[in-house]
């Protein structure tokens, strides 16, 4: 099997169908295998899923699970996986026709251990995000594909926009952290960038991305934002952690990434006053506070005005917290 799709599902019936046939119309050379984990759905998909494997046979797998959260689904699917590479597909969004022909095609003609593409954004009332792309097609080189990812420059976060090589991931044992139900993709995507030799990306929208104010991340912050702050700051140690080991002449690059991620953060803190002035949010600050140099040095990449650097720096974090607030 050249492909196996891993699709994480919890009560997103309304949207299975058109994520699954968007992913089955993928005509990729050497077969697609779909791989779906219900994690403990109450809506029906749980036996959607069991119809659908039903009428494909071999070509569609599926695993229940209690709920456990994406990253603990994801993993199951990894465990079931044959594919020469893996692709992890959310089940409210879908592919285009030609997403995996192009990125295996691409994987298998520069024997690449990712293959990165891009997304198009719709949002509830139909708009569609209208970024540039330059429909080329790019390969990275050593610790390169590693730099981009950190510095945010044409390779994001996301694991949906990418294909990874199997083998890869099965010698250097990559999993998620059991239970995150934020920044999983993250801390996926950092193990296998620090071990890969060749990344490429297929710079154009392949990947159709919906966004919708129910999503499990988006409910899960505003329910467990003190979780949401201790995930980030795994996600931040996780990453020095593995950049200082394999590619230390990158720690700059992993200082810019983890201070765009923290000024992202306060944006989020911001919404909820209550926690102000709690010692993980003065953490968050302190730790922008203590790189001001690359912090003023990066302040338009990572978000900020001038005028937005001297008041952190100048201000306790509650006070600039509640100037944030303000200004939302």
């Amino acid at each position: 099997m050249k492909l196996s799709v891993i699709i994480p599902v919890y009560n997103t019936l309304d949207y299975m169908d058109r994520c699954v046939t968007s992913i089955l119309s993928n005509q990729v050379d050497g077969g697609l295998e779909l791989i779906l984990v219900d994690d403990g759905s109450t809506d029906g998909c749980a036996e959607w899923c069991d119809r659908l494997a039903l009428r494909h046979g071999e070509r569609v797998k599926v695993v229940h699970q209690s709920n456990a959260g994406p990253a603990t689904a994801k993993d199951h699917g990894l465990d079931m996986a044959t594919g020469t590479y893996i692709a992890l597909v959310d089940s409210d969004d879908e592919v285009k026709p030609d997403m995996f022909v192009k990125m295996v095609d691409m994987a298998e003609r520069e024997t690449a251990d990712i293959v990165c593409c891009h997304f198009e954004e719709v949002f509830p009332d139909g708009r569609r995000s209208a970024f540039s792309y330059t429909h080329q097609q790019y390969v990275f080189h050593g610790n390169e594909g590693l730099r981009r990812l950190l510095m945010r420059e044409g390779i994001f976060t996301q694991c949906w926009t990418k294909i990874f090589r199997r083998s890869m991931i099965e010698q250097y044992h990559i999993r998620h952290l059991s239970g995150m139900h934020t920044d999983e993709d993250f801390v996926f995507n950092i193990q296998c960038f620090v071990h890969s030799s060749t990344v490429c990306l297929v710079d154009e929208p392949l990947y159709i991305y919906t966004n919708r104010s129910e999503s499990l991340s988006k409910d899960y912050f505003h329910r467990h934002i003190q979780a949401y702050i201790d995930n980030r700051w795994k996600r931040f140690e996780l990453t020095e952690q593995l950049v200082s080991t394999y590619h230390p002449e990158l720690l700059p690059s992993a200082l810019f990434n983890q201070l765009y991620y923290c000024n992202e953060l306060l944006g989020r803190i911001a919404h909820f006053p209550a926690i102000f002035g709690q010692e993980e949010v003065r953490r968050v600050t302190s730790c922008m506070k203590s790189h001001f140099p690359t912090l003023w040095r990066y302040r338009q990449r990572i978000g900020l005005s001038a005028l937005g650097c001297l008041i952190l720096l100048l201000l306790p974090s509650a006070p600039y917290l509640a100037y944030r607030h303000r200004r939302l």
